[in-house]
């Protein structure tokens, strides 16, 4: 079904313009002999038994990256490496009810503590990652901009179904020494999700961290680098420096959009002349580039957004050791 805008002029529609065009360029690198972010993947599931509506997902990151280490975390794997790493974590993790906040935590703490790419079980690697780990020390991928404006109200958020980072990396250190702090929170998005993780990156530009946008993302972050006044040392930004953070087009690791919320889109910006800018944006946005069929011939993964910790999945009966013979599990 076609977007309709309601009751909007084509003076005004050129005014609110599509916030993100097509991608036209590929991933940035550099011809680095080694890598920036570590060849390893993590995934991660209650149990060892993979529900087979995941089985070609995880196939997809093992295949197109045979020189990868696969590591597979479980509940059980990772109680015993926050144990050992991250002791003042484990009441939180042990006391945390909804599943999807102990995944979470999990994935800050494997990437802070191993780095490489984290995805979410039910995303889909279409092309192999090696560009990706090469130019950037940490690389977070934003929501399609239609999901910040039109479900949060808000001009920029970033994922955690993928990320990309170095071990040790600062920010994932303040991400672990802050997250219990946002426990109270009653949504999982505010508590450890991405509104949590967008909070953190925001504090960690605003003290001093080191976060290189694209043209995209830099006016929704409003990163002010270069000279400062007040006698604030200058922030000449490095891409080589090991504490940057790249936040690229959403279009190259989110494309897609969460078919649940298309009939909330629909209804949404059928009321556009009643929408503040930022959601008038998002729609017209979302008119240009699709809600169904999205195209960016740059797309790396696609997110199927299964929304695994709130609805019933069946149990798996395929081992993880199955599907991929050389998984590492952790076991301390």
């Amino acid at each position: 079904m076609e977007l309709i805008l309601g009751d909007i002029r084509e003076d005004e529609l050129d005014l609110v313009f599509a916030y993100e065009q097509e991608l036209e360029v590929d991933f940035p690198t550099s011809e680095h002999i080694y890598p920036r972010i570590p060849h390893v993947v993590h995934q991660t599931w209650k149990d060892i038994h993979v529900p087979s509506e995941f089985h070609a997902n995880v196939r997809s990151f093992v295949e197109l990256h045979p020189d990868f280490d696969y590591f597979f975390w479980t509940d059980a794997s990772a109680r015993i490496l926050i144990r050992a790493r991250h002791p003042n974590l484990l009441a939180l993790f042990d006391n945390i009810v909804e599943p999807v906040r102990r995944a979470d935590l999990l994935r800050y703490v494997v990437l802070y503590e191993y780095g490489g790419v984290y995805a979410d079980i039910d995303t889909q690697c279409l092309r192999p990652l090696h560009r990706v780990l090469n130019k950037y020390a940490c690389v977070l991928s934003p929501e399609p901009y239609e999901h910040a404006s039109l479900i949060f109200n808000t001009e920029f958020m970033v994922t955690n179904s993928i990320m990309f980072c170095r071990a040790n990396h600062p920010f994932f250190k303040q991400v672990l020494e802050n997250i219990a702090d946002f426990n109270h929170f009653s949504q999982d998005i505010d508590a450890t999700g991405p509104n949590f993780l967008t909070f953190q990156l925001n504090v960690f530009d605003k003290n001093g961290g080191k976060v290189l946008t694209n043209k995209h993302a830099k006016s929704q972050l409003e990163v002010k680098h270069g000279s400062r006044k007040k006698g604030k040392v200058s922030n000449k930004l490095e891409p080589d420096d090991d504490d940057f953070i790249f936040i690229p087009s959403s279009q190259y690791f989110q494309n897609d959009l969460d078919p649940v919320r298309f009939d909330q889109f629909r209804r949404l910006c059928a009321n556009f002349i009643n929408l503040n800018n930022i959601q008038k944006r998002g729609c017209v946005t979302l008119k240009d580039r699709g809600m169904k069929y999205r195209q960016s011939k740059y797309a790396y993964t696609k997110h199927f957004f299964y929304h695994t910790g709130y609805k019933i999945i069946p149990e798996g009966k395929t081992s993880i050791s199955e599907l991929v013979p050389s998984v590492k599990i952790y076991k301390g």
